[in-house]
């Protein structure tokens, strides 16, 4: 078995430095406190944000949710079971969500995000891996029961990095070493499927998202995945990138994988070839979308956002009032792109977006998707 590497998933994700620091007066375990009241939630630093309609809801440091029904006008913070930092966040209808993060914490919301109820943490993934591949059958199940009691040993509780619902029953969500868990029954109960996936050398997974080409995953060393229906199997689609991927935007024409140091790949092919794309600057690529007009949009952590192309060729800097580090992008509605980043949520109207980049402007009615 290889030997345990360290799990560099925070630092790679955007440079947030963010952790789980004990409070005051000695240590409470993250996973096993609410998340504390902050009257500055949605100016503290957040990092997946997701969007129904007017409803909007983004995830951060320390349990922090914060939801606006108004298309974020007007903010409140969410009552949250965990203190552990939340990374990405999926709403597959306007009242079910998912969230995930640091401790291996998956959450849950029947209410548009304004309660959540914690469905999953490391310890409980850690237990279910070894019940699974001690009782499947399933090729070296002995050594996935192996690498995950090792995993325990060191700390357990890896990080979940991204999270995908196809519906109110049927969600993925992915992390460190390899793990991608799956449920068909809303999050009550879940599947690993680590051994579904061709990743010999248990890299990270940083992202996931879908489209109408399928269900993608991008992780370490330039690599992406796609889900085989037919075979119900992750099939590597290499970048030939050798740094970290952060997303994907599965778009009507091209995939579009974005990571470290500027690092751009567009694919027409379903992933099986791969063009870096060039773009400007050299900051780490964050997060993406393709708008309702077929633009594709880019959020970088030098506080700018790259439009592009439909085929995700061309990329033009637009840099937004009141720029930060952005970590995460979300469509808002017909209205333009709720950001999130360093310093909690900022609004782009499609005013400002109508003539930026290539192939302006957004349909008049082309709410972003």
């Amino acid at each position: 078995m290889k030997a345990i590497k360290k799990a560099g998933a925070t630092v790679a994700l955007l440079a947030l430095g963010l952790g789980n620091l004990p409070a005051w007066g000695g240590f409470e375990d993250p996973l096993a406190v609410a998340a504390l009241p902050n009257v500055a939630a949605s100016r503290s630093p957040l990092v997946g944000v997701a969007a129904v309609g007017n409803r909007v809801v983004a995830v951060g440091q320390r349990g922090v949710v914060v939801v606006s029904e108004d298309g974020g006008k007007n903010w409140k913070q969410a009552q949250v079971p965990v203190r552990a930092d939340l990374l990405a966040v999926h709403f597959p209808t306007a009242r079910e969500g998912w969230a995930v993060g640091h401790g291996g914490v998956v959450i849950h919301t029947t209410d548009g995000g304004l309660t959540w109820t914690k469905q999953l943490d490391g310890h409980d993934v850690s237990r279910l891996i070894v019940d699974y591949y001690g009782k499947a059958d399933v090729a070296d199940g002995k050594q996935y029961v192996e690498r995950e009691q090792s995993l325990a040993a060191f700390g357990g509780t890896e990080p979940f990095m991204g999270v995908y619902f196809e519906n109110a029953q049927r969600g993925y969500v992915v992390g460190t070493f390899n793990r991608v868990l799956r449920t068909e029954d809303g999050g009550k109960t879940w599947t690993p499927l680590g051994h579904r996936v061709d990743n010999p050398d248990e890299l990270h997974f940083y992202g996931i998202s879908a489209g109408k080409s399928g269900l993608f995953v991008v992780g370490e060393q330039g690599r992406a995945w796609m889900h085989d229906k037919a075979e119900d199997r992750f099939v590597a689609r290499p970048t030939g990138y050798e740094g970290t991927l952060f997303g994907i935007v599965v778009g009507d024409r091209a995939l579009v994988a974005h990571g470290m140091r500027g690092s751009v790949y567009r694919s027409t092919d379903l992933g099986l070839s791969w063009q870096r794309v060039d773009i400007p600057g050299h900051a780490g690529v964050s997060g993406g979308l393709q708008l309702g007009d077929g633009r594709i949009v880019l959020t970088n952590l030098a506080g700018g956002l790259l439009i592009g192309s439909d085929a995700g060729d061309n990329f033009e800097t637009y840099r937004a009032n009141g720029a930060m580090s952005y970590f995460g992008v979300a469509p808002l509605d017909d209205k333009g792109l709720v950001l999130v980043g360093a310093e909690g949520v900022r609004l782009q109207g499609n005013a400002e977006l109508a003539a930026a980049g290539p192939k302006a402007k957004l349909a008049s009615n082309g709410a972003t998707r």
